[in-house]
């Protein structure tokens, strides 16, 4: 059976949202499909609804409405905080529901208690008040039905503590990984269909982005990423454009490795950037263990910008670093580290020998075992195992050095990210994104770093989404 973690589910949720399925119906399907599971197994009777203060209590509300003939009463564990359950609840008060603060409740006994209380984004211990509120659940007599995850248990590994002890959990969408081995707890697991499309599920969106791109507010200097990009020599400018991308992308250090024969010219383009002069007039063999020596202390090499047939290179300056993004001259097979290859159609068929479509870029990156992020009207992103597609960008991006821009900004996102898939995902989002606004700005005239600079603002819009 497929299942979707907790943070792929969160995506999704705002994902859903940006392509026109709006959350608050997602939230009435679930909370529909709460009800009918109900209503195929009791006629009528006391159901008491214990609901948290996120969208997991939100689908409870919805169910509400939808028990016709039961007897309803809702207990609430504290103010309502989303918006969107907010609104479901207020409904319900104006239509009569009974509705009570924990605490200030009058016990009663049910036939049926329902755990909308917390719902995939628990981890680690409960807290007061809903402790004492699990207790309560699991020492009634009441036949106990959790909302998409019994409180208490995490839904991607299944451990748990204290949890609800529920006799049925509704999922939505698809199996949550942690219910399959918290079966102990869940009771029967029923996955009801909330109406989200097949397609969404490989659409790139915002929540992708999401779930990618971190900031901390206890931060230091070099804790956003630390990114070396290393290029340069019959084009000048790409790996200018790469490192000066991962700087807007937010990584916090970037450094620029270019040979001898351009450092001067580099040198200057920016203050911001840290330049290193690579011995020689180009990258060579010889240059591997200064490259290495650098990589040791990045989190990321960007590499292949502005340089002609380097794969041999690339594949051993991969014995070293921990990551890489790999692009243009530098594109090759068999890295010895975790990879982002980011070819066009051209080059992936020069490197790997067939033409370019969903499946060879899927079979491709299972056969080199590095996420390749296909560059295209519709960037194909793979892993070996996930393909996913974006759809963000415009033909005014067929202009000279947008390849190098997603490079860097692929580099800066790597940098604070285990998972190359998500990273090579968000990146493609965010930079065909930046082109979008460039597009409503300018029309199709603009250049590389006219993208460059809407990546900040294209990341505040993604971030200020709801």
């Amino acid at each position: 059976m497929k299942t979707i973690g907790s943070q792929e589910m969160y995506a999704l949720d705002l994902n859903c949202e940006y392509f026109g399925l709006s959350r608050l119906q997602l939230m009435e399907n679930a909370g529909r499909g709460l009800a009918e599971e109900i209503a195929s197994r009791f006629d009528c009777g006391k159901v008491v609804i214990y609901a948290g203060t996120g969208n997991n209590g939100g689908d409870a509300f919805v169910a509400a409405r939808f028990l016709r003939g039961f007897d309803v009463e809702i207990v609430l564990s504290g103010e309502v905080r989303s918006d969107i359950a907010l609104k479901n609840l207020e409904i319900l008060k104006k239509s009569g529901f009974s509705i009570s603060k924990w605490g200030q409740h009058e016990h009663s006994d049910s036939d049926i208690a329902v755990d909308a209380l917390i719902g995939t984004g628990f981890r680690g211990k409960l807290r007061e008040p809903y402790r004492t509120i699990v207790e309560e659940i699991n020492a009634s007599d009441s036949f106990t039905v959790s909302v998409d995850v019994p409180t208490g248990v995490d839904a991607d590994t299944g451990r748990y503590e204290e949890a609800v002890r529920a006799n049925l959990t509704v999922t939505f969408h698809r199996m949550k990984p942690g219910l399959i081995k918290a079966e102990d707890v869940t009771g029967e697991i029923v996955v009801k269909d909330i109406g989200i499309p097949d397609l969404f599920e490989r659409l790139v969106g915002p929540g992708d982005f999401r779930i990618t791109f971190r900031r901390f507010s206890d931060g230091h200097k070099g804790d956003h990423g630390k990114v070396l990009v290393v290029g340069g020599g019959e084009y000048v400018g790409a790996p200018f454009l790469s490192a000066l991308a991962a700087l807007k992308a937010g990584a916090d250090l970037v450094t620029l490795a270019v040979p001898e024969s351009v450092y001067y010219q580099v040198s200057s383009f920016s203050p911001e950037i840290i330049p290193v002069m690579l011995e020689g007039s180009t990258i060579s063999m010889q240059s591997v263990p200064e490259i290495a020596d650098l990589a040791e202390r990045h989190d990321v090499v960007v590499f292949g910008m502005g340089t002609l047939k380097k794969g041999e290179i690339a594949k051993e300056i991969s014995k070293t670093a921990d990551k890489m993004v790999v692009d243009a001259g530098g594109l090759t097979d068999n890295l010895r580290c975790d990879s982002i290859l980011t070819p066009h159609r051209g080059e992936f068929i020069r490197v790997f020998g067939m033409d370019a479509d969903q499946e060879s870029v899927r079979k491709v990156s299972k056969k080199v075992k590095a996420t390749l992020l296909l560059k295209g009207r519709e960037d194909i992103i793979s892993d070996g195992e996930r393909l996913k597609i974006n759809r963000t960008g415009n033909a005014g991006m067929t202009v000279g050095g947008t390849g190098d821009v997603l490079a860097g900004v692929a580099g800066a996102l790597f940098a604070l990210n285990d998972d190359p898939f998500r990273a090579a995902c968000s990146a493609a989002f965010v930079t065909g994104l930046a082109g979008d606004m460039c597009f409503g700005e300018m029309g199709y005239c603009f250049t590389a770093m006219d993208v460059i600079d809407r990546i900040p603002y294209a990341i505040k819009k993604i971030c200020q989404l709801k």
